[in-house]
Protein backbone atom coordinates (compact mmCIF):
# COMPACT_ATOMS: atom_id res chain seq x y z
CA UNK A 1 0.00 0.00 0.00
CA UNK A 2 2.95 2.41 0.46
CA UNK A 3 4.38 2.31 -2.94
CA UNK A 4 0.64 2.81 -4.43
CA UNK A 5 0.10 5.76 -2.15
CA UNK A 6 4.05 7.31 -3.11
CA UNK A 7 2.61 6.60 -6.45
CA UNK A 8 -0.16 9.07 -6.11
CA UNK A 9 1.99 12.20 -5.60
CA UNK A 10 1.31 14.24 -8.62
CA UNK A 11 -0.12 11.52 -10.50
CA UNK A 12 -3.17 12.16 -13.05
CA UNK A 13 -7.12 10.15 -13.10
CA UNK A 14 -10.75 11.83 -14.33
CA UNK A 15 -13.73 10.78 -12.75
CA UNK A 16 -15.39 8.67 -14.77
CA UNK A 17 -18.13 10.03 -17.14
CA UNK A 18 -17.33 10.99 -21.25
CA UNK A 19 -19.92 13.14 -23.61
CA UNK A 20 -20.12 9.69 -25.78
CA UNK A 21 -23.81 7.84 -26.19
CA UNK A 22 -24.04 5.01 -23.59
CA UNK A 23 -23.43 1.84 -26.20
CA UNK A 24 -22.53 -0.94 -23.70
CA UNK A 25 -25.82 -3.35 -24.07
CA UNK A 26 -24.86 -2.50 -28.43
CA UNK A 27 -21.54 -2.38 -30.36
CA UNK A 28 -19.78 -0.86 -27.69
CA UNK A 29 -17.98 1.36 -30.05
CA UNK A 30 -18.08 3.97 -27.77
CA UNK A 31 -16.93 2.45 -24.60
CA UNK A 32 -14.08 0.87 -26.44
CA UNK A 33 -12.86 4.44 -27.68
CA UNK A 34 -13.28 6.27 -24.66
CA UNK A 35 -11.42 3.78 -22.40
CA UNK A 36 -8.49 3.71 -25.75
CA UNK A 37 -8.29 7.58 -25.54
CA UNK A 38 -8.11 7.55 -21.71
CA UNK A 39 -4.88 5.38 -21.65
CA UNK A 40 -3.31 6.92 -24.69
CA UNK A 41 -3.63 10.27 -23.15
CA UNK A 42 -1.84 9.16 -20.83
CA UNK A 43 -4.16 9.31 -17.42
CA UNK A 44 -2.05 6.99 -15.13
CA UNK A 45 -5.37 6.19 -12.90
CA UNK A 46 -7.95 6.31 -15.98
CA UNK A 47 -11.72 5.49 -14.53
CA UNK A 48 -13.50 3.44 -16.61
CA UNK A 49 -16.06 5.26 -18.78
CA UNK A 50 -19.29 6.03 -17.45
CA UNK A 51 -21.34 7.37 -20.45
CA UNK A 52 -25.02 8.67 -20.65
CA UNK A 53 -27.87 7.59 -22.10
CA UNK A 54 -30.78 8.88 -24.58
CA UNK A 55 -34.69 9.98 -23.70
CA UNK A 56 -35.59 6.41 -24.89
CA UNK A 57 -32.85 4.34 -23.44
CA UNK A 58 -31.97 6.61 -20.30
CA UNK A 59 -28.86 5.69 -18.48
CA UNK A 60 -26.80 7.68 -15.35
CA UNK A 61 -25.09 7.01 -12.60
CA UNK A 62 -27.40 5.58 -10.58
CA UNK A 63 -29.17 3.82 -12.73
CA UNK A 64 -26.66 2.11 -13.80
CA UNK A 65 -26.74 -0.02 -10.37
CA UNK A 66 -30.52 0.64 -9.50
CA UNK A 67 -31.86 -1.14 -13.20
CA UNK A 68 -29.94 -4.56 -12.07
CA UNK A 69 -31.11 -4.23 -8.34
CA UNK A 70 -34.86 -3.51 -9.79
CA UNK A 71 -34.64 -7.21 -11.39
CA UNK A 72 -34.56 -8.73 -7.83
CA UNK A 73 -36.61 -6.07 -6.06
CA UNK A 74 -40.15 -5.36 -7.58
CA UNK A 75 -40.70 -2.67 -5.07
CA UNK A 76 -38.25 -0.33 -7.41
CA UNK A 77 -40.39 0.50 -10.43
CA UNK A 78 -38.45 2.62 -13.16
CA UNK A 79 -40.14 4.50 -15.37
CA UNK A 80 -37.66 6.40 -17.70
CA UNK A 81 -35.04 7.93 -15.39
CA UNK A 82 -37.97 8.07 -12.45
CA UNK A 83 -37.32 5.57 -9.69
CA UNK A 84 -40.43 4.48 -7.14
CA UNK A 85 -39.66 2.62 -4.31
CA UNK A 86 -42.98 1.26 -3.22
CA UNK A 87 -41.71 -0.26 -0.16
CA UNK A 88 -38.26 0.69 2.21
CA UNK A 89 -37.37 -3.03 1.83
CA UNK A 90 -34.69 -3.56 -0.50
CA UNK A 91 -33.17 -7.42 -0.73
CA UNK A 92 -29.37 -8.00 -1.58
CA UNK A 93 -28.85 -9.69 -4.72
CA UNK A 94 -27.12 -12.61 -4.78
CA UNK A 95 -24.32 -11.05 -7.39
CA UNK A 96 -22.59 -7.89 -7.40
CA UNK A 97 -24.57 -5.25 -8.99
CA UNK A 98 -23.36 -2.42 -11.63
CA UNK A 99 -20.28 -4.10 -12.18
CA UNK A 100 -20.22 -5.19 -15.77
CA UNK A 101 -18.78 -2.38 -17.31
CA UNK A 102 -16.17 -2.46 -15.12
CA UNK A 103 -15.58 -6.08 -15.81
CA UNK A 104 -15.47 -5.27 -19.44
CA UNK A 105 -13.05 -2.73 -18.66
CA UNK A 106 -10.60 -4.81 -16.74
CA UNK A 107 -10.55 -7.55 -18.93
CA UNK A 108 -10.16 -5.37 -22.20
CA UNK A 109 -7.35 -3.22 -21.36
CA UNK A 110 -5.45 -6.88 -20.06
CA UNK A 111 -5.99 -8.64 -23.56
CA UNK A 112 -5.13 -5.41 -25.13
CA UNK A 113 -1.74 -4.95 -23.87
CA UNK A 114 -2.66 -1.92 -22.57
CA UNK A 115 -2.50 -1.84 -18.75
CA UNK A 116 1.25 -1.81 -18.95
CA UNK A 117 0.94 2.08 -20.46
CA UNK A 118 -0.45 3.10 -16.33
CA UNK A 119 0.32 2.92 -13.15
CA UNK A 120 -3.20 1.40 -12.22
CA UNK A 121 -7.31 1.27 -13.29
CA UNK A 122 -9.38 2.80 -11.24
CA UNK A 123 -13.28 1.87 -10.78
CA UNK A 124 -16.48 4.14 -9.66
CA UNK A 125 -19.24 3.35 -7.89
CA UNK A 126 -22.32 5.58 -6.82
CA UNK A 127 -22.55 6.32 -2.90
CA UNK A 128 -25.10 4.67 -1.21
CA UNK A 129 -26.53 8.46 -0.27
CA UNK A 130 -26.37 9.34 -3.80
CA UNK A 131 -28.22 6.41 -5.30
CA UNK A 132 -30.59 6.50 -2.78
CA UNK A 133 -31.58 10.43 -3.64
CA UNK A 134 -32.73 8.47 -6.63
CA UNK A 135 -35.67 6.92 -5.23
CA UNK A 136 -38.74 8.89 -5.03
CA UNK A 137 -36.74 12.00 -5.81
CA UNK A 138 -39.81 14.09 -6.36
CA UNK A 139 -39.43 15.10 -2.92
CA UNK A 140 -36.41 15.77 -1.64
CA UNK A 141 -36.94 15.46 2.04
CA UNK A 142 -38.55 12.30 1.62
CA UNK A 143 -36.79 10.82 -1.03
CA UNK A 144 -34.76 7.85 -0.07
CA UNK A 145 -31.75 9.57 1.09
CA UNK A 146 -33.89 10.71 4.20
CA UNK A 147 -34.73 7.31 5.20
CA UNK A 148 -31.73 5.19 7.36
CA UNK A 149 -32.58 1.66 6.58
CA UNK A 150 -32.88 2.21 3.18
CA UNK A 151 -29.47 3.45 2.67
CA UNK A 152 -27.48 0.93 5.10
CA UNK A 153 -29.18 -1.46 2.75
CA UNK A 154 -28.14 0.16 -0.13
CA UNK A 155 -24.93 0.54 1.65
CA UNK A 156 -24.77 -3.29 1.79
CA UNK A 157 -25.73 -3.84 -1.61
CA UNK A 158 -22.74 -1.78 -3.06
CA UNK A 159 -20.06 -3.71 -0.71
CA UNK A 160 -20.67 -6.63 -2.39
CA UNK A 161 -20.07 -4.46 -5.88
CA UNK A 162 -16.89 -2.68 -4.31
CA UNK A 163 -15.37 -6.41 -3.36
CA UNK A 164 -16.02 -7.93 -6.68
CA UNK A 165 -14.09 -4.69 -8.26
CA UNK A 166 -10.89 -5.09 -5.96
CA UNK A 167 -11.05 -9.31 -6.80
CA UNK A 168 -10.62 -8.07 -10.03
CA UNK A 169 -7.93 -6.25 -9.56
CA UNK A 170 -8.77 -2.83 -9.69
CA UNK A 171 -6.05 -0.65 -7.66
CA UNK A 172 -8.56 2.78 -6.83
CA UNK A 173 -12.31 2.17 -5.93
CA UNK A 174 -13.93 6.03 -5.73
CA UNK A 175 -17.43 6.38 -3.92
CA UNK A 176 -19.34 9.14 -5.80
CA UNK A 177 -21.14 11.40 -3.77
CA UNK A 178 -22.39 14.46 -5.07
CA UNK A 179 -25.28 14.09 -2.92
CA UNK A 180 -23.24 14.89 0.21
CA UNK A 181 -22.15 18.44 -0.31
CA UNK A 182 -26.47 19.66 -0.31
CA UNK A 183 -27.28 16.76 2.52
CA UNK A 184 -24.18 17.74 4.65
CA UNK A 185 -25.43 21.53 4.90
CA UNK A 186 -23.85 24.77 5.38
CA UNK A 187 -24.74 25.30 9.41
CA UNK A 188 -23.62 22.47 10.43
CA UNK A 189 -26.60 20.57 10.21
CA UNK A 190 -27.69 17.07 8.91
CA UNK A 191 -30.56 17.74 6.34
CA UNK A 192 -32.28 14.24 7.82
CA UNK A 193 -32.37 13.01 10.58
CA UNK A 194 -29.25 10.99 11.46
CA UNK A 195 -25.82 12.27 12.54
CA UNK A 196 -22.45 12.11 10.97
CA UNK A 197 -21.50 9.29 12.17
CA UNK A 198 -23.76 6.86 10.65
CA UNK A 199 -22.72 9.11 7.17
CA UNK A 200 -19.16 7.62 8.57
CA UNK A 201 -20.12 4.12 9.25
CA UNK A 202 -21.94 4.02 5.53
CA UNK A 203 -18.80 5.07 3.71
CA UNK A 204 -16.61 2.48 5.70
CA UNK A 205 -19.09 -0.29 4.91
CA UNK A 206 -18.25 0.50 1.71
CA UNK A 207 -14.72 0.05 1.12
CA UNK A 208 -13.37 -1.55 5.07
CA UNK A 209 -13.24 -4.74 2.73
CA UNK A 210 -11.53 -3.95 0.04
CA UNK A 211 -7.71 -4.71 -0.59
CA UNK A 212 -7.57 -1.43 -3.00
CA UNK A 213 -6.95 2.62 -2.66
CA UNK A 214 -10.26 3.97 -2.27
CA UNK A 215 -11.37 7.38 -2.21
CA UNK A 216 -14.73 9.54 -2.03
CA UNK A 217 -15.55 12.17 -4.49
CA UNK A 218 -18.05 15.12 -3.91
CA UNK A 219 -18.74 17.95 -6.06
CA UNK A 220 -19.81 21.44 -5.15
CA UNK A 221 -19.12 23.40 -2.35
CA UNK A 222 -16.83 21.45 0.56
CA UNK A 223 -18.75 22.44 3.89
CA UNK A 224 -17.42 21.47 7.74
CA UNK A 225 -19.34 18.54 7.70
CA UNK A 226 -18.13 16.71 4.33
CA UNK A 227 -14.67 17.68 5.46
CA UNK A 228 -15.35 16.09 9.03
CA UNK A 229 -17.11 12.88 7.54
CA UNK A 230 -14.36 12.82 5.14
CA UNK A 231 -11.13 12.85 7.40
CA UNK A 232 -13.28 10.80 9.45
CA UNK A 233 -13.20 7.54 7.61
CA UNK A 234 -11.46 5.48 6.24
CA UNK A 235 -10.89 6.38 2.49
CA UNK A 236 -7.46 7.56 1.25
CA UNK A 237 -8.40 10.10 -1.01
CA UNK A 238 -10.87 12.96 -0.77
CA UNK A 239 -11.82 14.18 -3.70
CA UNK A 240 -13.23 17.56 -5.13
CA UNK A 241 -13.57 20.08 -7.47
CA UNK A 242 -11.56 23.39 -7.30
CA UNK A 243 -11.90 25.28 -10.92
CA UNK A 244 -16.02 25.72 -10.85
CA UNK A 245 -15.00 26.09 -6.38
CA UNK A 246 -12.06 28.05 -5.82
CA UNK A 247 -13.10 28.72 -2.44
CA UNK A 248 -12.28 24.89 -1.49
CA UNK A 249 -9.21 25.89 -1.51
CA UNK A 250 -9.47 26.95 2.09
CA UNK A 251 -11.25 23.80 3.08
CA UNK A 252 -8.42 21.60 4.35
CA UNK A 253 -4.66 22.62 5.25
CA UNK A 254 -1.55 20.67 4.64
CA UNK A 255 -1.52 19.40 8.58
CA UNK A 256 -5.50 18.04 8.05
CA UNK A 257 -4.59 16.06 5.50
CA UNK A 258 -0.97 14.59 6.95
CA UNK A 259 -2.79 14.18 10.18
CA UNK A 260 -5.32 11.94 8.73
CA UNK A 261 -3.11 10.20 6.32
CA UNK A 262 -5.56 11.73 3.10
CA UNK A 263 -4.39 12.41 -0.53
CA UNK A 264 -6.79 14.86 -2.13
CA UNK A 265 -7.81 14.72 -5.91
CA UNK A 266 -7.59 18.33 -6.94
CA UNK A 267 -10.03 19.25 -9.55
CA UNK A 268 -8.11 22.02 -11.95
CA UNK A 269 -10.18 21.74 -15.24
CA UNK A 270 -13.70 22.36 -15.74
CA UNK A 271 -16.14 19.57 -16.51
CA UNK A 272 -18.61 21.95 -17.80
CA UNK A 273 -16.81 24.72 -20.07
CA UNK A 274 -16.72 23.98 -23.56
CA UNK A 275 -12.95 25.49 -23.79
CA UNK A 276 -9.71 23.80 -23.00
CA UNK A 277 -7.84 25.20 -20.17
CA UNK A 278 -4.27 25.91 -21.36
CA UNK A 279 -0.80 23.70 -19.97
CA UNK A 280 -0.09 27.06 -18.30
CA UNK A 281 -3.18 27.61 -16.48
CA UNK A 282 -3.33 24.58 -15.50
CA UNK A 283 0.12 24.56 -13.75
CA UNK A 284 -0.61 27.87 -11.98
CA UNK A 285 -3.58 26.05 -10.34
CA UNK A 286 -1.58 23.02 -9.56
CA UNK A 287 1.36 25.64 -7.93
CA UNK A 288 -1.15 27.15 -5.48
CA UNK A 289 -2.74 23.57 -4.85
CA UNK A 290 0.55 22.71 -3.94
CA UNK A 291 1.29 25.56 -1.80
CA UNK A 292 -1.75 25.14 0.02
CA UNK A 293 -1.50 21.39 0.43
CA UNK A 294 2.04 20.10 0.20
CA UNK A 295 2.68 17.36 -2.56
CA UNK A 296 -0.43 15.12 -1.27
CA UNK A 297 -2.03 16.20 -4.53
CA UNK A 298 -3.65 14.27 -7.37
CA UNK A 299 -4.48 15.98 -10.47
CA UNK A 300 -8.24 15.23 -12.41
CA UNK A 301 -10.76 17.23 -13.83
CA UNK A 302 -13.61 18.96 -11.27
CA UNK A 303 -16.15 16.26 -11.95
CA UNK A 304 -17.25 13.73 -15.25
CA UNK A 305 -18.10 14.86 -18.60
CA UNK A 306 -21.38 13.40 -18.96
CA UNK A 307 -22.92 16.89 -18.63
CA UNK A 308 -21.23 18.07 -21.71
CA UNK A 309 -22.56 15.11 -23.89
CA UNK A 310 -24.36 17.80 -25.82
CA UNK A 311 -22.22 21.01 -26.31
CA UNK A 312 -21.18 20.88 -30.08
CA UNK A 313 -16.95 19.26 -30.27
CA UNK A 314 -17.63 18.25 -26.48
CA UNK A 315 -15.74 14.82 -27.16
CA UNK A 316 -12.93 16.23 -28.59
CA UNK A 317 -12.50 19.42 -26.41
CA UNK A 318 -12.28 16.77 -23.61
CA UNK A 319 -9.78 15.02 -25.00
CA UNK A 320 -7.65 18.52 -25.14
CA UNK A 321 -8.68 19.41 -21.58
CA UNK A 322 -7.03 15.67 -20.33
CA UNK A 323 -4.11 16.17 -22.59
CA UNK A 324 -2.89 19.34 -21.23
CA UNK A 325 -3.45 17.98 -17.60
CA UNK A 326 -1.64 15.15 -18.55
CA UNK A 327 1.41 18.02 -20.44
CA UNK A 328 0.76 19.92 -16.93
CA UNK A 329 1.55 17.16 -14.59
CA UNK A 330 4.62 16.40 -15.79
CA UNK A 331 5.76 20.15 -15.79
CA UNK A 332 5.14 20.74 -12.83
CA UNK A 333 6.63 17.49 -11.30
CA UNK A 334 9.88 18.09 -13.55
CA UNK A 335 10.36 21.43 -11.55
Amino acid sequence: MRKQLDDLLLTTTDVGSMPLQDDFDGSRANFDRAMVDKVTLGLKFPCYPQLGGTRSKPMNMGLQFLIPLSKTNPNIQINGEEVHLVSDEIREPSTPIGVERAEYYATYLREHNLIDRIRGIKACVTGPFTLASYLNSGNLLTCGASKPDVVRALAKVLRRSCRRLGDLGFDWISIDEPFLSLMLGRKHELMYEYDERFVVEMFNMLIGGVPCLSGIHVCGTVTPMVKTVLLESRADIVDHEFAASPKNLQAYTKDDLERAGKFLAYGCISSIKPSVETVEEISASVRKALGRFGPRVILKPDCGFGGMQNVPEAYTTVLGKLRNLVTASRKVAAI
